[in-house]
């Protein structure tokens, strides 16, 4: 017997569908109008919304997503087989350099690591895939919010994350990749670039890292800004 879909879950859906294609944070007139609903029940539909934590409200009254949105686009990258797409080019970078190569994405507040191809060499920075970075001190934190959509970033300062500086996120644009020697129980140098899709958007980063000692961040530089490129005509569909 053919099991129906819930046509209430539907419609609550598609208020969320209607906030997410809006470019700015939209009235609830709005909102009922698109769906072409009474007040009432388009309210209803976006205060669930609103309790599942999919959409919030502005301090005016609008509805837009909130930054839970951001953390499941990053688990439907992964399940999409993104770190998959690009395992080649990380056991390319590792050839190259001699270092750990990684891929991560901005996940909610971090910046988390969804694949990563270890150094053959003893000596190796210590992290993980599923590692949560920070977006402030990292290279890969700085490289993600960099090249975030400003509304993005709006919204991470908003909840009071520590990001970089403006200036430090010019730098990192106009250069092209970051750097970053975080203190922990060795010291770990890093360098990545941005992975852009055909639209200018960034879905990820690639990166090597090491422990300091030893590690050519010019070198690596060059590596790591090769292959983000190559990749991101890959997202493009260049030959």
């Amino acid at each position: 017997m053919a099991v129906r879909p819930l046509s209430s879950v539907l419609k609550t859906l598609a208020a969320f569908d209607c906030v997410a294609a809006a470019v700015e944070p939209m009235r609830l007139a709005d909102v009922a109008k698109q769906l072409g609903e009474a007040r009432g029940a388009a309210h209803q539909r976006l205060v669930t919304l609103v309790e599942a934590g999919w959409i919030e409200q502005t301090q005016d009254g609008r509805y837009r997503l909130t930054l839970r949105v951001v953390s499941h686009a990053a688990m439907a990258l992964e399940q999409s087989n993104l770190g998959a797409r690009f395992a080649g080019v990380l056991e390319e970078m590792v050839t190259q350099s001699g270092e750990t190569a990684s891929l991560a994405v901005l996940d909610g507040k971090d910046a988390v690591i969804v694949r990563r191809v270890e150094s053959r060499g003893v000596l190796r920075a210590d992290l993980k895939v599923g590692a949560h970075l920070r977006l402030d001190r990292t290279a890969f934190g700085r490289v993600l919010v960099s090249h975030a959509r400003p509304e993005i970033i709006e919204r991470l300062r908003v909840q009071g994350v520590s990001l970089p500086d403006d200036e430090m996120m010019a730098l990192v644009r106009q250069q092209g990749y970051a750097i970053s020697e975080v203190e922990g129980p060795r010291t770990v140098s890093a360098v990545a670039a941005p992975i852009l899709d055909a639209q200018g958007e960034c879905i990820g980063a690639l990166a090597l890292s090491g422990p300091f000692q030893g590690f050519d961040t010019e070198k690596c530089a060059g590596i790591v800004i090769a292959a983000a490129a190559a990749s991101s005509g890959r997202m493009r569909g260049d030959q």
